[in-house]
């Protein structure tokens, strides 16, 4: 899955933006918004991120449920292996071992993600705390992300871009995504090597 990030400072922004991927075959249902104030984009209509894309509790209890999984497996083919109490611990007994502390593993771990931010919004996270708009849009195709940029890269004034081209909620990936500061007079330009981004000054697009 493809992840677009706009970050802008207006609800006129937002709305702009909502407007032309409503006309698009993207659909605004892929389309969440995260700001300082939930309450305004539920006024307005918008579907605001939830803890599920806010936190980091898809991810941690995803990993809780693979290590508690496998600490069940461990602890079922052991007791297998000693029938404890005169008990034949079986396939089933392993099953059981194995939902127990996955199960446990993912609630420990979900706990631990709701109270973290999102990996994946941590470089926006200041802004937003200053007022500032996250619209963020997720897509399945490449070419859906290139319309995603044909929509919007020149309809709105946004302040900083950035992709994930292989974004999964369960997984952290391979860093926080590749931002893209907007120029001067609005646009966003091409993203340039971070070589070239140190020797130039003035409004910059490096890849980071």
């Amino acid at each position: 899955m493809f992840r677009v990030y706009y970050l802008v400072n207006s609800m006129d922004q937002v709305k702009t933006a909502l407007k032309n991927i409503e006309q698009s075959e993207i659909g605004t249902n892929r389309v969440h918004v995260m700001a300082r104030d939930n309450g305004e984009l539920s006024r307005e209509g918008i579907h605001a991120t939830t803890p599920w894309e806010d936190t980091n509790i898809m991810t941690t209890g995803f990993y809780g449920a693979v290590v508690g999984a496998l600490i069940g497996l461990l602890v079922g083919w052991a007791l297998s292996g000693i029938d404890p109490w005169g008990l034949e611990i079986g396939f089933w007994g392993v099953m059981v071992s194995v939902l127990f502390f996955g199960s446990h593993g993912a609630w420990a771990g979900g706990i631990r993600g709701i109270s973290h931010a999102n990996y994946h919004l941590k470089p926006y996270l200041d802004d937003i705390r200053k007022g500032h708009y996250l619209i963020i849009v997720d897509v399945d195709r490449e070419e859906q992300r290139k319309k995603v940029h044909r929509l919007l890269d020149h309809s709105l004034d946004a302040e900083r871009q950035g992709d994930e081209s292989a974004f999964s909620p369960l997984l952290p990936g391979g860093g926080p995504p590749r931002l893209r500061r907007a120029a001067s007079g609005g646009g966003l330009p091409p993203v340039l090597p971070s070589s070239v981004c140190r020797r130039r000054p003035g409004p910059w697009a490096c890849g980071w």
